[in-house]
């Protein structure tokens, strides 16, 4: 027997006493509540320099960070200009852009640019913003809100080694000059640029460790600092909030968030959380549009070298969580563009299960190269309403299967895909897929010869 809630039995009583009478079995006047999909916020995550959307176009770079831009002047704007507009065909939330301001590719203005095309897509422009590194504000250029062009006028407020050594464009965080001039040039960015919000970390290459952070910091630090993110992010979200209080704010951790058990000092990059990482996250900023960010690299497939445990579960009680992995990069053992669906639905479904509402991808790779494109169509469908268990099958029945020619061809592909592991069967599955090609509608073709021509790259020989 259907059991029907009180508001619903007076819409059933409401419609009758009108004259629209319909069987209660049916529930034809009634609507089913909306199922609340796990994963809510979806983001890319870019630098500009290896960013290549606009094809054809010469410099794109195939990784690294903190890169000279190498791309022509215009391509700036027509790579993300392209990507924004995907973004928003494709129900992704925010796109964060590291480099985003450089006057090697137009500076204030081309961001303006961008802001309004993010604008009309409806889709949220971040700004990636090093804290005490990567720049600051102004990512490169002569600009008054360079950290930087700030640091050579300053020396003295630069980050040191333990040997006393100043340590290159590296701010230290525990001077008040330091945090007057982010603090005021985070204000300057938002009063200037219709910013969807940012993305902002203290760095993770080296901390300064001066007489005045070794005495503030009461625990170890790797390359990066827990107390140095605590001391800084709610610096940064209070000048943020004071000229635009809707912005999102993503919080860098450079961690997991399962607690850390090896014999490490302090964990490094990527792995788990440190035993004082919750004193910390206490004095992160909280509320609507706060995101603590995290990476999962080695606790997902196809690495999956460390265990996930309930322990790793996060709290959404003061802000939300997103957890992102290196997918569809050169970082962290990754191919740039490689097909990476299944080991993406490893991560959602993981990251859903303890307690993450967000993910996010890097999206530097043009969907032209269908490995990018169906990764990035994983990222719209894992998690939703239409896949709310981020089951793999589902997806390439509904959404691959369509696009590749069949769901049994969509099996095939991923499995072809996969044979990077096993690089003696590429021939044999080479001869196959070209045979395919011929039979296939172009579009479906063409995807089909990007899987080829991405085997066969592993197989060349000149000999």
């Amino acid at each position: 027997m259907t059991a029907y809630t009180r508001r619903q039995m007076l819409q059933v009583s409401a419609a009758t006493a009108v004259g629209a009478v319909a069987p209660l079995g049916s529930m034809a006047l009634l609507e089913a509540p909306k199922q609340e999909p796990a994963i809510k916020t979806r983001m890319f995550w870019t630098w500009d320099h290896s960013t290549e959307w606009e094809l054809n176009l010469f410099g794109a770079q195939t990784t690294g960070a903190s890169n000279e831009y190498t791309r022509p002047r215009e391509a700036f704007l027509k790579d993300y200009t392209n990507l924004l507009q995907w973004c928003g065909h494709h129900g992704v939330d925010a796109v964060v852009v590291w480099g985003l301001l450089r006057d090697s590719h137009g500076g204030l203005d081309a961001a303006k640019r961008l802001a309004d095309v993010a604008s009309q897509q409806g889709v949220r422009l971040l700004c990636g913003v090093g804290l005490n590194a990567y720049g600051g504000v102004y990512y490169q250029g002569n600009s008054a809100y360079s950290l930087d062009r700030h640091l050579e006028a300053n020396p003295e407020l630069s980050a040191v080694d333990l040997h006393g050594n100043r340590m290159p464009y590296r701010a230290c965080p525990s001077r008040p000059q330091n945090h007057e001039f982010i603090a005021g040039a985070l204000r300057w960015l938002f009063r200037n640029l219709p910013l969807g919000g940012v993305q902002m970390e203290t760095g993770d290459y080296g901390v300064c460790r001066c007489g005045l952070c070794e005495k503030r910091r009461r625990h170890p630090v790797s390359a990066f600092s827990w107390e140095d993110m605590a001391l800084m992010y709610p610096l940064a979200a209070g000048a943020i909030r004071s000229v635009s209080p809707e912005a999102w704010i993503v919080c860098e951790t450079y961690s997991h968030p399962e607690p850390y058990a090896g014999s490490k000092e302090a964990p490094a990059f990527g792995e788990g959380k440190a035993a004082w990482a919750d004193e910390c996250l206490e004095r992160f900023p909280k509320g609507k549009g706060i995101f603590v960010q995290w990476v999962c690299d080695d606790y997902v497939k196809p690495r999956l070298l460390k265990a996930w445990t309930k322990a790793g579960t996060v709290s959404d009680a003061a802000r939300h969580n997103i957890m992102r992995a290196h997918f569809t990069t050169y970082w962290m053992g990754h191919l740039r563009g490689e097909l990476s669906i299944d080991w993406i639905a490893d991560m959602v479904q993981r990251s859903i299960a303890h307690g993450f509402d967000a993910i996010s991808l890097f999206g530097e790779v043009s969907p032209f190269d269908t490995g990018a494109e169906l990764n990035y169509l994983a990222l719209k469908n894992y998690g939703s309403t239409a896949n709310p268990r981020a089951d793999l099958e589902v997806f390439l029945k509904d959404v691959a299967a369509p696009l590749l020619g069949g769901e049994k061809y969509a099996h095939d592909y991923l499995r072809f895909a996969r044979l990077l592991d096993d690089r003696q069967q590429i021939p044999g599955a080479l001869k196959e897929i070209y045979a395919r090609c011929g039979t296939l509608p172009p579009d479906i073709a063409r995807r089909w010869a990007w899987l080829a021509t991405y085997l066969a790259s592993f197989v060349y020989s000149t000999s």
